[in-house]
């Protein structure tokens, strides 16, 4: 019995301490002024074996950063790296699986061993980042923590309804040249406003969201 409860209360420590490292890194990122390029630089650096993998990612950041991993998966979506066939799709059914874990309230991000296991190569996005960087900066230099209503449980919820629809858009859209780009931008926008708190960007997914859906449903043979 008191192994049980000594083991109990080390683990208890153990996730104590990983709040407060996720809490300090984001707190980290958001002063830097450079969110986007701080968060795809730790990414680059967080990797193993010449890959990023989620694995990777949600080590680094924490399994309740749901906004840093949605950076990341949109500006791979956005990215040159996009183009891989089917990978839109996996991102896709990553984002879905995270927008359904916030939609029912749960505090810690779960993915399963596969999904977990998905990699893009690490030089191809050190490669990207190079070639962003200037376009990154002005981005950076827009996000701001503002309009804090917007970035509220209400909104976090709604944001990730609108996720959902958004992860669906991937299916189809893969089809379409650079057509995921209007989704992985709304994307971009959910994951930046969460981490930051940056109300304005949460607004512009919303707006975002709009055409992205009527422009899945114009494409899709049903249309």
């Amino acid at each position: 019995m008191p192994i049980a409860l000594s083991r109990g209360f080390i683990a208890t420590l153990n996730a104590a301490f990983r709040d407060t490292r996720e809490d300090r890194r984001l707190a980290v990122n958001k002063a830097t002024g450079h969110p986007l390029g701080d968060l795809l630089d730790d990414a680059i650096e967080a990797s193993h074996g010449g890959k990023i993998s989620l694995a990777d990612l949600l080590e680094h950041y924490g399994t309740r950063s749901f906004g840093p991993i949605l950076v990341i998966l949109s500006l791979i979506v956005i990215s040159p790296i996009g183009g891989i066939p089917v990978l839109p799709i996996i991102v896709g059914g990553v984002i879905m699986l995270l927008s359904a874990q916030i939609v029912i309230g749960h505090q810690h991000i779960w993915l399963p061993a596969r999904m977990r296991n998905a990699a893009i190569d690490r030089e191809k996005a050190k490669k990207w980042r190079a070639n962003a960087h200037r376009t990154l900066a002005r981005i950076d230099r827009l996000i701001q923590s503002r309009l804090h209503w917007a970035t509220a449980k209400t909104a976090q919820w709604l944001a990730a309804i609108c996720l959902l629809f958004l992860s669906l858009t991937m299916i189809p859209l893969e089809l379409v040249p650079f057509g995921v780009t209007a989704p992985g931008i709304a994307i971009l926008c959910f994951g930046a406003g969460l981490t930051a708190r940056d109300g304005l960007l949460m607004l512009l997914g919303f707006l975002i969201t709009v055409p992205s859906v009527l422009m899945t449903i114009a494409w899709w043979p049903w249309g």
